[in-house]
């Protein structure tokens, strides 16, 4: 089974991290050579087929105009199952932090909260198999080829698997508008696993009740809805911020 991936950085992303999943790349015949030099280098030199097609044909073969010339067919991106996650993180002696996505069903939020999941220290996102944006090309697009350099575990069931994590001493901390404490007043130095909830209704009520804690994030001029991936940005950077000031304090 090979899937479509479209766009310069998440083709060029998935060729650094695993060139042999690749069946073919095929590029814009009108594309300027540097914009995509990288890609044709990386590709030579595993030996990945290049075509050259119109861009009007690859936006047949993306479905979408947002391919910026560029399209490859590989494998899927490669899934973790929830004890091999845990495993490789837990003994580490560094705190776990991991991203729960509960009902995320937008492929753009769900490949923005990936990018924002890397870039803020995450280790892993666990996502479940149903109620959820599948890891399709818009996942990966919108990710920016983030999803090549995090690791991504699918479950069947959200609220079993925290109680997994609980097991193994990993403390759930949720979002929901009107929770007691705010991501300011606490103190995320701790193994967690931060929950955020669906686009429309937030985290589900069976999901809630798993959490060990439920924070809000403080708003002005009484408006109190923010975009899921934004809000999920907002506490995972918050929670870098956090880390990043006590390991400087510590040195």
């Amino acid at each position: 089974m090979s899937v479509t991936i479209y766009g310069i950085h998440p083709v060029l992303e998935a060729l650094k991290k695993r060139p042999r999943a690749f069946h073919r790349i095929v590029l814009a015949k009108q594309h300027k050579p540097g914009a995509v030099k990288e890609i044709i280098k990386l590709a030579e030199q595993s030996r990945i087929k290049i075509l050259y097609d119109s861009a009007k044909n690859i936006h047949s073969m993306c479905h979408t105009d947002q391919h910026q010339g560029v399209c490859a067919q590989a494998e899927p991106v490669p899934l973790l199952d929830l004890q091999a996650l845990v495993g490789r993180f837990l003994h580490k002696g560094e705190k776990v932090f991991f991203l729960v996505l509960d009902s995320i069903q937008d492929p753009h939020n769900f490949g923005s909260l990936i990018r924002s999941a890397l870039c803020s220290g995450v280790q892993g996102i666990i996502f479940p198999k149903d109620r959820s944006a599948g890891l399709t090309a818009s996942v990966v697009k919108s990710s920016a080829g983030a999803i090549e350099h995090i690791p991504l575990c699918r479950v069947v069931n959200i609220a079993s698997t925290l109680e997994s994590l609980k097991c193994e001493g990993i403390w759930i901390v949720g979002t929901a508008p009107h929770g007691r404490e705010t991501i300011y007043e606490f103190d995320f130095d701790l193994d967690m696993a931060l929950v955020v909830g669906g686009e429309d209704k937030g985290i589900r009520p069976l999901v809630k009740k798993k959490c060990d804690f439920c924070l809000s994030i403080p708003m002005q001029a009484g408006f109190d809805s923010l975009n899921a991936s934004v809000a999920g940005a907002v506490v995972l950077f918050e929670v870098m911020r956090q880390r990043q000031v006590l390991k400087s304090n510590e040195q």
